[in-house]
């Protein structure tokens, strides 16, 4: 590939990349944690109101099926840096890490910078946002550039449980 070439490519991948950080990522996990677990942790949380728990374990639940929902999103976008990995692998991985390193840094600083205002009743605050999309940027450079050896780590992992 060119360096022109190479270059525009890796400005639309910015471009196009930063756009779906930004919005199609958080919007994602907010529709799967509406569609998974609030239907689940109502069904769980239905089913041990029977039990009578403590206030404080029924919060625990909910936290803990929310937080299994946030994860799976996670693995989500871990999945699809794997998938860009063959097509990212052949730009300049100099320019490329440092573009990651600078959307990294972006949103570092939007999470200790911006204020705690939540715009609306249940929706979460825009820090919490940029947390989300700070863990998924994290995720999507692990599968990008790192995928090999994650890969490596799970088959070694699977091969002691055979044992």
């Amino acid at each position: 590939m060119s360096k022109a070439k190479s270059f525009l490519v890796l400005v639309l991948f910015t471009v196009i990349y930063f756009f779906f950080q930004k919005t199609i990522y958080p919007a994602l996990a907010l529709l799967f944690w509406l569609v998974f677990a609030m239907s689940s942790a109502g069904i769980i949380l239905n089913t041990l109101e029977f039990l009578h728990l403590p206030q404080v374990a029924m919060t625990t639940i909910a936290v803990v099926i929310s937080g299994i929902a946030l994860i799976m999103v996670l693995i989500l976008v871990f999945y699809l840096g794997y998938l860009c990995s063959k097509f990212l692998k052949k730009m300049d991985k100099t320019v490329l890490g440092s573009v990651m390193t600078a959307i990294l840094i972006y949103f570092l600083y939007k999470v200790f910078t911006e204020t705690d205002e939540s715009t609306a009743m249940f929706a979460p605050t825009a820090r919490e946002i940029h947390i989300f999309c700070t863990a998924s940027h994290i995720f999507y450079t692990v599968g990008v550039f790192f995928s090999d050896k994650v890969k490596k780590i799970l088959d070694r992992i699977k091969f002691k449980r055979k044992k």
